[in-house]
């Protein structure tokens, strides 16, 4: 799966406030994430920021995985960063760099490709299945409008 051409390179572009959401794969890549475009129980949405000028942010580093969990299920310290129970978190696993890319919707969780490790999309991704070791970074959102907005940096280390 590659990205869509005309987006760019802007590596070094790291995800701030105030930024809004692009698709980054597919027939939709540079389209604004929209919450109707994050399904419960569906694979996340992988994702790019994007600036106000529709330019995507696309670097390795910035990928992101947009998934929607229950809201009843998220931990109080995620829900303010959680509009309608959207969640953002990196999608590189912090235990070989590989795309976090799939969902185990039975336990709310974002699996990597690699090696199966799964990380809690309800407790700012917390391992639950390893080998990785240490938690996704969380990137928290907010709703404006009928957009998902980025709402600050990254809550941890990439990677």
């Amino acid at each position: 799966v590659r990205a869509a051409e005309g987006t760019g390179s802007n590596t070094g572009t790291k995800p701030r406030a105030g930024l809004r959401l692009a698709v980054a794969m597919g027939e939709r890549a540079g389209q604004e994430v929209k919450p109707a475009d994050v399904v419960l129980g569906q694979d996340p949405v992988l994702a790019y920021p994007m600036d106000a000028g529709g330019k995507v942010l696309e670097s390795r580093i910035n990928l992101l995985a947009i998934v929607r969990v229950p809201e009843a299920d998220l931990a109080p310290e995620v829900k303010p960063h959680a509009p309608q129970g959207i969640v953002a978190y990196s999608a590189v696993c912090t235990h070989y760099g590989c795309p976090v890319t799939k969902t185990d919707a039975a336990r709310n969780s974002l699996v990597c490709n690699c090696h199966g490790s799964a990380f809690d999309a309800c407790k700012r991704g917390v391992v639950v299945q390893g080998p990785a070791t240490r938690r996704l970074p969380m990137l928290p959102l907010t709703l404006q409008g009928a957009s998902l907005v980025i709402n600050g940096g990254f809550d941890g280390p990439l990677g």
